[in-house]
C-alpha cells in the first residue's frame, strides 16, 4: 500500500486532529475522577463533622446539670403546688357517642 503524496497532506492533519481529540479526551476523564474524589472527600468531612456536633449536642444535653437559680426555682415550685394540676384533654372522637343512623 503506498501513499500519494496527496493523500498524506490530508492524512496527516487528521492524525494530529484524532491525537488531540483522544487527549482531550483522556483529560477529560482524569478531571472527572479527581472532581467525584473531591466530593467524596467534601461528603465524608461533612459526615463527620455532622456526627461530631451530634455526639457534642447529646453529650451536652445529657450533662446538663441545673444551675442553682433552677433548684431554687424547683423547690418553691415544689412547696407552692404540692400536686401538679392537670387540665383534662378532650379527644375529639374518643369517648363520644356519634349517630351513626342519621
Amino acid at each position: 500500500m503506498s501513499w500519494k503524496s496527496v493523500e498524506m497532506q490530508v492524512a496527516l492533519p487528521r492524525v494530529q486532529d484524532a491525537g488531540k481529540v483522544q487527549d482531550q479526551m483522556q483529560q477529560q476523564g482524569r478531571v472527572d475522577q479527581n472532581q467525584m474524589q473531591q466530593a467524596l472527600l467534601h461528603e465524608e468531612l461533612r459526615k463527620r463533622t455532622k456526627v461530631t456536633e451530634q455526639q457534642e449536642a447529646s453529650h451536652l444535653k445529657n450533662n446538663k446539670q441545673p444551675s442553682d437559680d433552677d433548684k431554687q426555682d424547683q423547690q418553691t415550685e415544689s412547696s407552692n403546688h404540692s400536686e401538679p394540676q392537670y387540665s383534662p384533654v378532650r379527644h375529639p372522637y374518643l369517648g363520644n357517642k356519634f349517630d351513626i343512623n342519621g
